[in-house]
């Protein structure tokens, strides 16, 4: 009799990948705490503002950060998450903005928020399911071209 297969684990994603889709997952997990916070500010527990007002800077910064990502890994990114990247973090900063502007720019807000988190899960939809480049071509070799 033969020995049953051996169940082998499944290869790493090219370390591009892994990290655009860390990028991505980080910044929909702010976008997600953005909406927790603001959904309990709204609910009547305003001791919740401080936190989403804090949540909007680091949102901010991890948005900006992840576009540059996107930017210098451009190649492996493809132009679609390159844009959706570059318009999740301008978004961001115009939430950030009508935040700041309060008063009747509210409805405002929360109306983009929805339109950010939308726009944010695309962006993690669309990493998770790209390939490199050489995958794509039907090329075996795992590493795409140069950045």
């Amino acid at each position: 009799m033969s020995a049953a297969p051996r169940s082998r684990l499944p290869a790493l994603p090219h370390p591009h990948l892994i990290w655009l889709r860390s990028a991505a997952t980080v910044v929909l997990a702010c976008v997600v705490g953005q909406a927790g916070w603001a959904a309990a500010f709204l609910g009547g527990q305003p001791q919740y503002l401080p936190n989403h007002q804090a949540g909007a800077w680091v949102t901010l910064a991890v948005a900006v950060l992840s576009a540059v990502l996107y930017v210098v890994l451009r190649r492996s990114a493809g132009p679609v998450n390159v844009a959706l990247a570059v318009a999740v973090a301008v978004l961001v900063a115009v939430q950030l903005a009508l935040g700041e502007l309060g008063g009747d720019l509210r409805s405002v807000h929360i109306f983009t928020g929805v339109l950010l988190a939308m726009l944010v899960t695309a962006l993690t939809s669309w990493t998770f399911r790209h390939r490199l480049p050489a995958e794509t071509a039907g090329s075996s070799s795992s590493s795409p071209r140069s950045v």
